[in-house]
C-alpha cells in the first residue's frame, strides 16, 4: 500500500535555516549589550550612594548610557532582521527607544535643543512621540502576526487606561502645586498607557510578548512617580525607584518585542514565508514522494 509522505522542500528548508540564523548571529551582541546595560543602571545607583562630587555627577551620566545601550541593542535587533516581514515592527522599535533616550537628555540637560519652556515638557514630547512609535509597531506586529480583534484586542487597551486615569487623578488632584501641567501630564499618561495596553493585547494571544507588556506596566508605574514629584514632595529613595521601573520598563519593552518577534519568526509564523511554505505543502501533498508504509 502507497501513501503519501510531506517531504520538506528545499524553499521550507532554507526559510527554516534562515530564521535559526537569525535568532543565533545578533544573540551575542544583544547579551552583551543587556550584560552592559545592567552594569552601567547598578553603577548609576552605586554612585548615588557614595556622596560624591564626581561620583554624583556621574549618576546621571551612567543612567544615560543605559538608555544608549538599549538604543543600540534596539537598532542591533532591526539590522539582524531587516529581511523580515516584521522589520517595520522593529525599526519602529528602535525609533521609539531613541526617542526615550532623547527625551532622556533633554530632561537631564544634556540635550538643549529644541528649547521648551519647562525641560518636563520637553522630556513629555519625546517620550509621547517614542510611546506613539511603540503602538504603531504592535499594531504592525498584531497585523504580520494575524492576530483577531475583538474583545481580545481592546479590552486590555481600555483596562490600562482606565488604570492610567486613576493613577493621574490620584497623583494630580490631590496636589495645588503645578495647577499648568495637569492636561499635559494626563494626555502624557494616558499615552504612556497605551504602551502596555497594546502589548498585552498582544500577549493575550501571543504569550511571547508578555515581557514587552511588563514593561510596558513598568514604565508607565515610572511615569506616576515622577508625577508624584512633579506635584507633590519627594520622599527618600523615589529616585532609584522611578529608575528601576523605567530603566527595567524599557529593557522590557525592547527585549520583549526582540524575543516575542523571534519567537514568531522561529514558529515559523513570519507572512513573508508563509505564502512559500503554504505553496510548497500542497505541492508536496500532490505530488509527494511515495514509500511503502509498514
Amino acid at each position: 500500500m502507497l501513501r503519501l509522505s510531506p517531504v520538506p522542500g528545499p524553499r521550507q528548508t532554507a526559510t527554516r535555516e534562515r530564521a535559526s540564523a537569525l535568532m543565533i548571529q545578533p544573540r551575542r551582541t544583544l547579551v552583551g549589550l543587556w550584560i552592559s546595560w545592567l552594569l552601567t543602571l547598578l553603577a548609576s545607583f552605586i554612585a548615588g550612594r557614595t556622596h560624591r562630587h564626581w561620583w554624583d555627577g556621574a549618576r546621571l551620566d551612567l543612567r544615560m548610557i543605559s538608555c544608549l545601550l538599549l538604543v543600540v541593542a534596539a537598532w542591533t535587533a532591526w539590522w539582524w532582521m531587516r529581511g523580515t516581514r516584521f522589520r517595520s515592527a522593529l525599526l519602529l522599535v528602535a525609533i521609539g527607544m531613541s526617542l526615550g533616550f532623547y527625551g532622556d537628555s533633554h530632561v537631564g540637560d544634556r540635550f538643549w535643543w529644541p528649547p521648551f519652556p519647562h525641560k518636563i515638557v520637553g522630556g513629555i514630547v519625546f517620550y509621547g512621540l517614542g510611546h506613539l512609535a511603540y503602538v504603531a509597531a504592535c499594531i504592525f506586529i498584531r497585523r504580520q502576526a494575524g492576530l483577531t480583534g475583538g474583545r481580545r484586542w481592546w479590552l486590555p487597551i481600555v483596562a490600562w487606561q482606565l488604570v492610567a486615569l486613576a493613577g493621574w487623578a490620584i497623583v494630580a488632584l490631590s496636589s495645588d502645586k503645578e495647577p499648568g501641567l495637569r492636561i499635559p501630564t494626563l494626555l502624557y499618561t494616558l499615552l504612556v498607557a497605551a504602551t502596555p495596553g497594546f502589548s498585552t493585547a498582544l500577549a493575550v494571544q501571543r504569550p511571547a510578548f508578555r515581557a514587552m507588556a511588563v514593561g510596558g506596566a513598568l514604565f508607565l508605574i515610572s511615569d506616576i512617580l515622577l508625577a508624584w514629584q512633579l506635584f507633590h514632595e519627594s520622599f527618600a529613595g523615589i529616585d532609584e525607584l522611578t529608575w528601576i521601573n523605567y530603566g527595567g520598563g524599557e529593557m522590557l519593552i525592547v527585549y520583549g518585542a526582540i524575543l516575542g518577534i523571534a519567537h514568531a519568526i522561529a514558529a515559523g509564523r513570519d507572512p513573508a514565508h508563509r505564502d512559500v511554505e503554504s505553496s510548497a505543502t500542497t505541492r508536496r501533498a500532490t505530488f509527494g514522494q511515495p514509500h511503502r508504509a509498514d
